[in-house]
């Protein structure tokens, strides 16, 4: 597959699952389910090998040809949910999950955690036409093999800035 289209690929699957986030982040929950999914939230452990692992199964299960968009869309709509559902679940704090997603485009952690996950759908998707134009075995696994070590090292960086970042924050 040429460059250009994987970039277009790329692009249009980052601005899709950032789209499926923002809006599930406007979903109205009951309390009950806003609650739970802020437990959720706070039942990953907030190091930096809990994030990681949390990132990095996310993330390997989108690779997977045929099923890899449709965990990336699982994963975008159910990230929006728990954005919701701290939103609401704390509402003293004033922000509805629309604005929480606002600030996290502010946060290099979304940028990156994002094009990980955009790359990994992407991927997943180049294997299913290297399949069909028969040369996976040529040239396509190179791609993959490279993808899946940028996008595991790259989490890896990522889940310390997230670390950082709610160490930051006063709680």
């Amino acid at each position: 597959m040429k460059t250009k289209t994987r970039v277009l690929i790329f692009i249009a699957v980052f601005i899709i699952l950032s789209g499926i986030l923002a809006y599930a982040s406007t979903i109205e929950l009951s309390p009950a389910d806003a609650q739970s999914l802020n437990q959720n939230v706070k039942s990953i452990p907030d190091t930096v090998l809990g994030i990681y692992e949390n990132n990095v199964q996310i993330a390997l299960l989108e690779f997977v040809p045929v099923a890899g968009p449709g965990m990336g869309v699982y994963s975008s709509y159910d990230t929006g949910l728990a954005l919701a559902g701290i939103a609401q679940s704390n509402s003293a704090s004033g922000l509805s999950g629309l604005e929480i997603f606002f600030v996290l485009l502010l946060t290099p952690i979304f940028w990156i955690e994002f094009a990980c996950y955009s790359l990994a759908v992407e991927e997943s998707i180049a294997v299913i036409i290297s399949f069909k134009n028969r040369d996976f075995r040529t040239r396509e696994w190179k791609w993959l093999i490279g993808s899946v070590l940028f996008v595991v090292a790259t989490l890896f960086v990522s889940a310390g800035l997230e670390v950082d970042l709610i160490n930051f924050i006063p709680r």
